[in-house]
C-alpha cells in the first residue's frame, strides 16, 4: 500500500511541539507516513525537520520586520516561503500542513501559489487571521464587518496607525485565490470562524490538540513538593505569569491581595519571573519559568493542588489540559474557549472574569481538599476520554484523506499505510 508524504510548516520545532506540528510530524512517522517538518528555527535534532532560517535570511527578516512595522503591515513582505516550490520536501509531499505561519517568516501572499500547488491543511492557532491585526479582537466585532476604526492597535500585533481595514481586505483577497481546510481546536474558535467572513472560502473543521496522557499523568504529588522544596501541608497553585493582555495575571495578583485564608500557599509560577515578589512573605514564591523538558513539566504539574488560568482570552488553552492530565483542577473564566475546553463544570470551575469570582473559587478549592480531589479525578478522566495524542492524530489522518481524495492528488491509499 502506497504511503502518504505529509509535510508540516511551522516557526520552531521544540518549544511548542504538542501544538506546532512536531510532535505530529513524529506520531505520523510512527505510523507508518513519509513525513517532514519545515520550521523557521531549528533547536532539536530530529533528522527530518529541516530548518529555513540562515544567517542571511535572519539578517533580512529583522529589516523586514522593522519595513512591516513602520509601514503597518503584517506578514506581507517576507520572501523566505516563495522557494518552496523548489524545496525536495515540499516537491515529495502528498499534502501541506501550515501551523503558525504569523509570526515573522511566511507571507500570506505566497499562500494562493502554494495552495493550488498542495492539498493543504491550516491549523489557527488564534484568531489574527480573522482580523485586521490582532490576535483578540476581545468585545470588538469589527472584524465581522472588515475591520478599520480600530478600537486597540497596541494589541498584539501593534500597528502604529489604523491599517486594519485594508490588511482585512489583503487577506480576503488572498484567501478567495486559496484553496485551504482549515483546522480549529475549540468550538469557541469554530464559531468564530463560521461568523468570519474572511473563513467563508473554506472548509472548516473542529480538531482540538492532543497530549501524551501516559506522560502527562497523576503522580506522587508529596513526592514532588518535596523535590521544590515545598513544606508539608502548603497547598499549591500553579499559574502561568505571562503580563500580556490575555492571560489574566492582574486578576491572578489582586486575587491573591484579596484572598483572605489562613492556609500556608505556595505559588507555582511558570513563564516569567518577578510578578510575585509583593508576596514574599506572605507566600512561598517559586518561579520555574520556560521548562523546556517535559519530564520536568509534568513534575512540576503534579506538584500542584490546583491551577489558575483566568485567560481573558483564550483560543485552547494547553496548559489547562495538561494539568487537567495530571489529575489537577482548573479555574478559568468564562467568555473564552477554557470553559468549553475543559468542559466546565466537570472538569474546572468556570466563572466569571471578575477579581471576586476567582477568588471565591480559589477559597472553594484551597479549603475543600476532598472537592479539589474529586474534580482533578474528573478532568483526568475528560482529558483522557478527549484529549489523548493518539485522538488527534487520529482526526488529522482523516482529514488528510477527506483533503487528498477530494483533490484527486490521492495516492492508490492516502488512508493510514498499514
Amino acid at each position: 500500500m502506497t504511503q502518504s508524504s505529509i509535510l508540516q510548516v511551522g516557526s520552531t520545532d521544540e518549544e511548542g511541539a504538542r501544538f506546532n506540528g512536531q510532535d505530529l510530524h513524529k506520531q505520523l512517522k510512527a505510523r507508518g507516513y513519509q513525513s517532514h517538518h519545515l520550521v523557521w528555527l531549528k533547536t532539536g535534532n530530529d533528522p527530518d525537520t529541516t530548518q529555513i532560517q540562515t544567517e542571511k535570511s535572519a539578517r533580512l527578516q529583522q529589516k523586514i520586520r522593522r519595513i512591516e512595522y513602520n509601514s503597518n503591515l503584517q506578514s506581507l513582505l517576507y520572501p523566505f516561503v516563495l522557494d518552496f516550490p523548489m524545496r525536495r520536501q515540499f516537491q515529495q509531499a502528498d499534502l501541506v500542513h501550515y501551523h503558525l505561519i504569523h509570526t515573522g517568516y511566511f507571507s500570506l501572499g505566497a499562500l494562493p501559489m502554494l495552495t493550488r500547488m498542495k492539498p493543504s491543511v491550516w491549523t489557527l492557532h488564534d484568531p489574527w487571521a480573522m482580523t485586521g491585526h490582532c490576535v483578540h479582537p476581545f468585545a470588538c466585532e469589527r472584524w465581522k464587518i472588515g475591520c478599520g476604526a480600530c478600537p486597540d492597535l497596541n494589541i498584539l500585533f501593534p500597528l502604529q496607525k489604523d491599517n486594519t481595514a485594508f490588511l482585512w481586505k489583503v487577506k480576503k483577497h488572498l484567501y478567495q485565490a486559496s484553496r485551504i481546510d482549515i483546522v480549529l481546536a475549540s468550538k469557541w474558535m469554530m464559531k468564530m470562524a463560521e461568523e468570519s467572513p474572511l473563513m467563508s472560502n473554506f472548509r472548516l473543521h473542529h480538531i482540538p490538540f492532543g497530549i501524551d496522557t501516559t506522560i502527562f499523568c497523576p503522580g506522587d504529588t508529596e513526592a514532588c513538593k518535596e523535590k521544590l522544596g515545598i513544606p508539608k501541608g502548603n497547598v499549591v497553585v500553579g499559574l502561568r505569569a505571562n503580563a500580556n493582555d490575555f492571560k489574566g495575571l492582574d486578576y491572578i495578583q489582586k486575587a491573591f491581595d484579596h484572598l483572605d485564608i489562613d492556609i500556608p500557599i505556595t505559588i507555582l509560577a511558570y513563564n516569567q519571573k518577578g510578578h510575585f515578589d509583593k508576596f514574599l512573605g506572605r507566600y512561598q514564591i517559586i518561579e520555574v519559568g520556560w521548562l523546556k523538558e517535559t519530564s520536568i513539566f509534568v513534575e512540576t504539574l503534579r506538584a500542584c493542588d490546583l491551577f489558575l488560568m483566568p485567560s481573558t482570552a483564550e483560543s485552547f488553552g494547553m496548559m489547562a489540559i495538561e494539568s487537567m492530565a495530571c489529575g489537577k483542577p482548573s479555574i478559568v473564566f468564562e467568555g473564552t474557549a477554557l470553559p468549553e475546553v475543559t468542559f466546565a463544570p466537570n472538569g474546572a470551575l468556570a466563572v466569571a472574569p471578575r477579581v471576586d469570582e476567582l477568588v471565591s473559587a480559589m477559597k472553594h478549592l484551597l479549603v475543600d481538599a476532598r472537592a479539589r480531589q474529586a474534580l482533578g479525578a474528573e478532568a483526568r478522566n475528560i482529558a483522557v476520554q478527549n484529549y489523548d495524542f493518539s485522538l488527534h492524530v487520529d482526526r488529522m489522518e482523516r482529514l488528510y484523506e477527506k483533503a487528498l481524495n477530494d483533490s484527486g492528488k490521492v495516492k492508490s491509499a492516502a488512508q493510514k499505510p498499514v
